[in-house]
């Protein structure tokens, strides 16, 4: 009983305080010194600590309920509820049981290998945050991280834990399949350096205002860098209540995925936003997710009133062999409600 106890308070400790998380000191530090930066080179006459820490924000309600729903999921960490890492071993191993390792004479180098484990983990945010934003069902999940009405540091971590746990599986089978191909494949298994390269790929990245994204603080790589880099701006942007900004940069790192499915959006300008849900012509939406309580259980019943909806529609819908061609294909789309946006509209 002694050694779970000390179990837990040690996996308490690991995780508020782990290196891999973007709220770490360090990271804020680096926050900090980047804003004051920005704040001298605009010659931003409102005080530093006044324009970069405002109460009006910091104070926000929005900004309480990020508050204790980021103490809930370091807590539901540290408990392990969802931990899915063995999913990717299990995947890798199987694959490279299928057959003989194809050639084994040449291996890649670490850090190539490192910014494949990377570039898959990020194919895989961008995927299961596009299918959050166009699938009725699951948008839920994830419209309690837009309803931010403010944006700080700690609005990464707004999260219901069952948008958590898919994309946790989602990219745990990807970096499997990848895995498991490098395996298979040239006989190479990912080593201590390797995932120590990815690890320090994603330490540059919270080292370069990757908490900005979650700031009112804009910061535009300007229009170049931005088809291949997210920036804090475009992040903003995906934020943002405006129509012209609905269902833009999905991507974490790279831009390229939003580059390659036509999802990009560059900014030519300083943009001001307004951030939370709005319907498809801009207008907020009411704040649903005023509590922890209502952060965790509203989506839930969201989801499981979508769900219900569509197989209602499903059933209640004409045989598809009565109609024609052009009609069966609307009749199989079960899940689109007319009228409706299924990305900016629950409930």
């Amino acid at each position: 009983m002694t050694q779970l106890a000390g179990e837990l308070l040690a996996n308490l400790h690991a995780a508020f305080t782990s290196p891999t998380l973007r709220v770490f000191p360090i990271y804020l530090l680096v926050t900090f010194a980047l804003g004051a930066a920005i704040h001298r080179y605009r010659k931003i006459k409102t005080p530093l600590l006044g324009w970069l820490v405002p109460r009006s924000i910091y104070l926000h309600p929005s900004h309480l309920v990020d508050l204790k729903i980021f103490l809930f999921g370091r807590i539901v960490a540290a408990l392990g509820v969802f931990q899915v890492v063995a999913v990717a071993s299990f995947l890798a191993a199987f694959l490279a049981s299928l057959g003989p390792t194809i050639s084994n004479t040449q291996q890649l180098h670490p850090l190539v290998t490192a910014l494949l484990l990377l570039a898959v983990a990020d194919f895989s945010t961008y995927w299961v945050h596009r299918a959050h934003h166009q699938s009725r069902i699951i948008w839920p999940f994830h419209a309690l991280h837009h309803s931010a009405e403010v944006l700080t540091p700690l609005t990464l971590y707004r999260k219901h834990p069952i948008y958590d746990l898919i994309s946790a599986g989602v990219r745990a089978l990807l970096l499997g399949l990848l895995q498991g191909c490098l395996l298979l494949l040239i006989g190479q298994q990912p080593t201590v350096s390797t995932i120590a390269g990815a690890n320090l790929f994603y330490v540059l990245f919270n080292l370069t205002g990757a908490n900005l994204r979650h700031t009112h603080v804009w910061l535009s790589y300007g229009p170049l860098l931005e088809h291949v880099l997210i920036s804090p701006a475009q992040h903003q942007i995906h934020h943002s209540r405006a129509p012209q900004h609905h269902d833009r940069n999905y991507g974490e790192v790279f831009a390229i995925w939003d580059w390659m499915f036509g999802t990009l959006y560059v900014p030519r300008e300083n943009e001001t936003i307004e951030f939370g849900l709005a319907d498809e012509h801009g207008n907020p939406l009411p704040q649903r997710h005023v509590s922890l309580a209502t952060a965790l259980a509203v989506p839930v019943a969201d989801s499981l009133r979508e769900a219900a909806g569509i197989v209602k529609r499903c059933r209640s819908a004409e045989p598809a062999h009565s109609l024609r061609p052009r009609e069966q294909a609307g009749a199989m789309d079960c899940e689109r409600a007319p009228g409706i946006d299924p990305r900016r509209e629950t409930g």
